[in-house]
């Protein structure tokens, strides 16, 4: 019986003892650069005159949903990282 008190008191001691000893690990963001915009070339009227109207659509569609998209991350960047929340 005095055997099994100290085994319990061993391992009380031990467990009490040993949670201080864990390393915190912190978690930090990292910066996060806002890539610039790049400057999309301009394409003029005449050269878009041999399109089809089904195909002009589609790539006015696919314009706007390129420009939807880079909006939607530029969102997501400003509103998760400190360094635009701060106004830095």
């Amino acid at each position: 019986m005095l055997k099994h008190k100290k085994l319990a008191a061993a391992i009380t001691l031990l467990a009490v003892t040993s949670t201080g000893c864990a390393t915190r690990t912190e978690y930090q963001l990292a910066p996060l650069p806002l890539p610039p915009r790049p400057e999309l070339p301009t394409i003029p009227a005449d050269d878009l005159a041999c399109l089809s109207d089904r195909t002009y659509d589609a790539l006015a569609q696919r314009d706007k949903a390129r420009r939807q998209y880079a909006d939607e991350l530029e969102v997501i960047i400003k509103t998760s990282h400190l360094e635009y929340l701060d106004g830095r």
